[in-house]
């Protein structure tokens, strides 16, 4: 089982500030690489230890959550640490794919906007099988208000098969967040125990064709603060 994840402190924003005044999660792990290329499991060991330092208690979080889902609007959802995905949030969150020998390929560390989840399930397109040049044009439209994401990233997560607890990405996050070298595709090795990884130039070059093939909508937010937040549609 995967360490607990710490979120971040506040609910979505459709647009960040110019300047967040501190360093994000992801630019501390990049500023650690002291500009040397890492490998994948230090980056995603490097990202679980400074989300650590936002939580010590996952448990007690958790348990505010369930709190928070039965109390009024103004107190919803103050937690950083998330249990279960909520539609026009960002998460980070490790994943283990229940019919993985059925998959080409899969993301082991998805970067997911969610559009739609309820506790078992969640659909969301997961940034990471676009180039990060790409990453950047999705994400500057989700800044906008607008969803604009190739239809192949689109993908439907179980909540069970998350390994540990949701990283929450507040707006502030995104721009670092997409340019971090945390994907990780991997298959199954047939005839042979385990998996191997998968090269994400393939899986980026495997997307080129259909990058103009996609689902355009406004984002709405749901679930988190006050009324007014809990649904904002630009």
């Amino acid at each position: 089982m995967a360490e607990g994840f710490g979120g971040f402190k506040d609910i979505q924003r459709p647009h960040p500030k110019e300047d967040a005044g501190y360093k994000t999660i992801f630019e501390k792990v990049q500023e650690a690489a002291g500009g040397k290329t890492q490998t994948y499991l230090w980056y995603r060991n490097a990202v679980r230890r400074e989300a650590l330092h936002y939580n010590k208690n996952p448990e007690k979080l958790i348990r505010d959550e369930i709190q928070d889902r039965m109390g009024s609007d103004e107190q919803e959802d103050e937690n950083q640490l998330r249990k279960w995905a909520v539609a026009g949030h960002m998460y980070l969150y490790e994943y283990k794919a229940k019919y993985a020998d059925k998959l080409p390929y899969w993301d082991q560390f998805p970067l997911v906007y969610v559009v739609k989840a309820n506790a078992k399930e969640f659909w969301g397109a997961n940034l990471h099988y676009l180039s990060p040049k790409r990453r950047v044009w999705c994400v500057k439209r989700l800044q906008e208000g607008r969803i604009d994401i190739p239809r192949f990233c689109f993908h439907k997560y179980l909540t069970e098969h998350v390994d540990g607890y949701f990283l929450d990405l507040s707006a502030d996050e995104w721009a670092s967040a997409i340019l971090l070298p945390i994907e990780s595709f991997v298959r199954n090795v047939k005839g042979k125990a385990g998996q191997s990884s998968y090269n994400k130039e393939v899986v980026w070059d495997d997307g080129k064709d259909k990058f103009y093939d996609k689902i355009k909508s406004r984002v709405i937010v749901h679930g988190y603060g006050n009324t007014s937040d809990r649904e904002m549609v630009k």
